[in-house]
């Protein structure tokens, strides 16, 4: 196998990514709070919204969207571990700061 060049990998930009991941996970626990707060249950809706099972669609719905918004939160987590584990391996950072690759895959949703 031949010489494939060489790179440069610009470990600050990878940093700044994981913080900008971090950021995002932030902004989605926000929105997962909000939906998962317990407020607006469907039966709220009243008799006629219940007998058309509004109340249950939107408490399907709900359950829904918080679940997404869980996994939303978890994944930007693991891309902002997985960032900046990568800059540090590639600056040489010592063993600790670098998570390993099973530890990050522990991280990911199922």
């Amino acid at each position: 196998m031949g010489d494939i060049g060489s790179f440069e990998v610009q470990s600050r930009e990878l940093r700044r990514e994981g913080q900008e991941w971090q950021t995002r996970k932030e902004a989605v626990q926000g929105a997962h709070d909000l939906a998962d707060n317990g407020v607006g249950k469907g039966y709220m809706f009243g008799f006629l919204a219940n007998v058309a099972h509004l109340g249950e669609y939107h408490d399907n719905f709900i359950s829904s969207i918080t679940e997404a918004f869980a996994d939303g939160v978890k994944t930007f987590d693991y891309m902002s571990a997985a960032l900046i584990s990568a800059a540090n391996a590639y600056d040489g950072a010592d063993s600790t700061a670098a998570e390993s690759a099973q530890h990050l895959e522990n991280r990911l949703p199922r």
